[in-house]
């Protein structure tokens, strides 16, 4: 049977019930945030960078990064210096607090890779006593938490969360702050297009067909571009996870239907599946592969598992060959960071591949998952030498 394992998790309308529990952080409402919604989460990016900038205009940025928050930051007016990032994703404070004292900086923004906390508590105390702001940015950590129990994203001077990386929704960023935090640049938002949101409702609805049916997958994977191109001629489309900000990224507001959406959602079982799948994937290869993040810890709600590979492209090619949708994590950046300056991060971006764990897959899905991922593995290290992955060579040298 043709397997298909979708990055992002699916949507199936027919388990959509009400949610067990209420919704938690980000989503909650109470007297100490606010929250605005966006299209896409860049567009919080560059509102929060906005308010933050008004006085000093240097932003410091950590090293690994996508590249489309830099872009944000940088169509906010402001300058930008970058800090170090480790070999396991967890930033230098150090070096991120010697940077924006050297500059200077109005602003620390921190990224939590993948669902991983960085050591938040400790620069927010650092922020305090300097009269610097900090951004945390959230996008692939929703409903994670730091060692103490506490939300990512509920330190920050500004939170910004990427909802449909997380959840089976259509698109959705979402911007926190404190409720005494004001801006007064806040512009007038265009409405989601109507078509465009439930064309990608329909496309999450497809995915998850394709998952439960097996030979939908073959025939979903043949057919999916050649009907992308013909049904963009009559539906507008506005994509989600573009590398670069587009007219209208920045100005355009979620749907009425993701708090709809986000309103049947049940965040516990959300949380327990990730966690879950992360812990039977991570234990099925760690044996064969070098893992981030394993074992897992506490209060992390994964988005992925990361897997360091020696031919990251080459394997990525054969995954989805096989129907598994790996994601080609950053293989790139802002071309003004200069990566011999970050040979960690350089690292990550060769060699850091990410495989889905989120909670429409069973058991079942993550076994396969798992069993394909080693048997391209093995028969890279049996085939002639010609670039692709040998497992064992990138042990020992990782």
């Amino acid at each position: 049977m043709a397997l298909s394992i979708p990055e992002l998790p699916t949507f199936d309308p027919f388990s959509m019930g009400h949610s067990a529990t209420a919704l938690p952080f980000p989503f909650d409402r109470d007297e100490r945030h606010v929250a605005s919604w966006f299209y896409l989460a860049r567009a919080g990016v560059h509102r929060a960078t906005c308010a933050l900038t008004r006085t000093r205009k240097n932003v410091v940025m950590p090293s690994y990064h996508h590249g489309v928050e830099v872009e944000a930051v940088k169509q906010a007016g402001a300058k930008i210096s970058f800090y170090r990032v480790d070999r396991n994703m967890q930033i230098d404070v150090e070096h991120a607090i010697s940077q924006a004292v050297a500059t200077n900086a109005a602003i620390i923004y921190v990224t939590h890779y993948v669902g991983f906390a960085q050591p938040i508590a400790e620069l927010r105390a650092w922020c305090d006593a300097h009269e610097v702001a900090l951004i945390e940015d959230c996008a692939l950590a929703l409903f994670s938490r730091d060692e103490r129990g506490r939300w990512l994203g509920s330190l920050g001077d500004a939170a910004i969360f990427c909802l449909y990386k997380t959840l089976p929704v259509p698109h959705g960023g979402l911007l926190v702050t404190p409720s005494s935090w004001s801006d007064e640049d806040e512009a007038a938002l265009e409405p989601a297009p109507v078509w465009s949101t439930v064309r990608h409702l329909g496309g999450l609805g497809l995915a998850h067909l394709a998952l439960r049916v097996p030979p939908v997958g073959a025939i979903f994977r043949k057919i999916s571009r050649r009907l992308s191109r013909r049904v963009d001629r009559v539906v507008p489309n506005v994509q989600t996870g573009t590398m670069r900000i587009r007219p209208g990224d920045l100005t355009r507001a979620a749907s009425p239907l993701i708090p709809l959406l986000l309103a049947r959602t049940d965040v516990s079982q959300v949380i327990a599946r990730r966690r879950r799948n992360f812990r039977r994937l991570a234990e099925a290869l760690a044996d064969d592969f070098p893992l981030i993040g394993f074992p897992l810890r506490p209060g992390v709600c994964p988005l992925f598992l990361p897997v360091r590979v020696a031919d990251k492209e080459d394997l990525h090619r054969a995954l989805h060959a096989h129907g598994v949708y790996s994601v080609d994590f950053w293989s790139s950046g802002d071309d003004t960071c200069d990566l011999s300056l970050f040979p960690e991060v350089a690292q990550l971006r060769r060699e850091v591949l990410e495989l889905p764990c989120h909670q429409s897959l069973t058991d079942e899905d993550v076994d396969r998952m798992a069993h394909i991922v080693k048997q391209l593995a093995l028969h890279a290290d049996r085939a002639p030498a010609t670039g692709t992955l040998d497992r064992h060579a990138h042990r020992r040298a990782v």
